[in-house]
């Protein structure tokens, strides 16, 4: 069964976002906020990728609306506010492809203890799309599978399927290393409860989303 992106992509966190007060840094904040549509968080949590197909369109158009009005600047402070404002840049980025984010990505993706969630890094590597991004991806899988801690902030499962995504799109073997005997997949307490051709799928759908396509989970959930 295809396992809800809503709870994919719903981080588990208590608390509702802070006040923004209206001196000249609030005011500045506030405009990064509404011209970037942060306000979409809640339907790229739970709705977007299943809502009818007429309405989907128009929800991907706003959105690579924002990708194209949003500047490299404004995508950076949203990546710092918070975790609404990482989920939404994330998508931002997806949809624009926006590569000039991508040492950014890789940044963030190479801190064993990263200070935000990672998952919306994964759509927008697999988006990005070239041999570059599926190594970013492969390092951050060698040095994430490593380590013995639970941490909710990664993301092995999904960086997994936007890896097996890029590497089926490239031509490439970034997966193999990662999932040959004995290596840092099978070692990882979590990989017996992944299906890698379900990650591989969603990856693809989340893909097709950002681009502005029918992702195919509304199908798949009979609706």
């Amino acid at each position: 069964m295809l396992r809800s992106v809503a709870d994919r992509m719903r981080y588990r966190l208590g608390g509702v976002p802070g006040s923004v007060l209206f001196d000249a840094a609030g005011r500045h904040e506030l405009r990064v906020r509404r011209r970037c549509g942060v306000w979409r968080y809640r339907d790229l949590m739970e709705h977007a990728l299943v809502m009818p197909r007429a309405r989907q369109r128009m929800f991907q158009w706003g959105l690579r609306r924002c990708a194209r009005r949003a500047t490299v600047a404004d995508l950076v402070e949203l990546l710092d506010y918070g975790w609404r404002e990482r989920l939404v840049a994330g998508w931002l980025i997806a949809s624009g492809s926006r590569g000039e984010l991508r040492p950014r990505i890789a940044r963030d993706m190479s801190d064993p203890t990263p200070r935000g969630y990672l998952r919306p890094y994964c759509v927008a590597l697999a988006c990005l799309g070239t041999e570059q991004d599926a190594r970013i991806l492969s390092d951050y899988l060698i040095m994430s599978l490593a380590s013995a801690e639970d941490d909710e902030r990664h993301c092995q499962a999904e960086a997994m399927g936007a890896l097996l995504y890029l590497d089926d799109g490239l031509g490439t073997g970034y997966a193999e290393a990662i999932l040959g005997p004995d290596g840092p997949w099978a070692r990882w307490p979590g990989a017996s409860g992944v299906s890698l051709e379900q990650e591989r799928r969603d990856a693809a759908g989340l893909v097709a989303f950002a681009r502005g396509a029918d992702p195919g989970f509304r199908a798949r959930l009979g609706r």
